[in-house]
């Protein structure tokens, strides 16, 4: 069960320049950890409209073009908190496996991608869209590259025995009216997210495991 940091408060996350990332290794983080595997080693558990999906080897781009951002479609990486006691992130051995209260895992139950990212281990990934799907279900309209967007559940509705995670860019714009995040963006237009300016290109399949 998650309990309180003894190394991290949410409040001091929110001073990390996300800007400065320049060592987001997706494709090279710990996967083992993850709470199921894709069906490719290369693999990153991701929801897309409610269902799970693999995002292969991704190609991480710490500098994109405002063109790219421009079309880059949203991967929303939705963090857990408190951490789990004694998880230190400095330290990755420490921060073991957890599962919360409800009996949920997180697709990345822990997962390290590098630099100010490791400051949210325990996450899911969700897409804006999945092949033949699109963006909010609409085919026609799903492409990369995806453009990482930061949210955190606010622990008050993750920890609840009946908690289950928002598997659909829908889903997370109806989180967010209904306050299941956290302000972690004060002053933004959207209090809830921190766009990093992040971008992954790769290529995204449906999972079978």
């Amino acid at each position: 069960m998650y309990g309180v940091p003894n190394n991290i408060r949410l409040s001091r996350i929110l001073l990390i320049p996300i800007f400065l990332v320049t060592i987001l290794t997706f494709a090279a983080a710990p996967m083992a950890r993850a709470s199921s595997s894709c069906d490719f080693k290369t693999g990153e558990l991701a929801y897309a409209n409610g269902q799970l999906y693999c995002m292969l080897a991704p190609h991480v781009n710490t500098n994109p073009s405002p063109g790219l951002l421009a079309h880059a479609e949203e991967l929303y990486l939705t963090a857990y908190f408190p951490l789990p006691s004694g998880c230190d992130i400095t330290n990755p051995s420490t921060c073991g496996p957890e599962t919360l209260p409800g009996g949920f895992q997180p697709n990345c139950n822990p997962c390290f991608h590098g630099g100010p990212f490791n400051s949210f281990p325990y996450h899911d990934h969700v897409l804006a869209g999945a092949p033949g799907s699109g963006r909010s279900g609409t085919a026609g309209t799903f492409e990369a590259p995806w453009v990482i967007i930061i949210l955190v559940y606010d622990p008050a509705v993750s920890n609840q025995p009946g908690f289950t995670p928002l598997k659909s860019a829908a889903a997370i714009d109806a989180g967010e009216a209904s306050g299941m995040f956290s302000v972690i963006n004060p002053g933004a237009a959207n209090t809830y997210e921190i766009n990093s300016g992040v971008v992954l290109i790769c290529p995204v399949v449906q999972q079978h495991s």
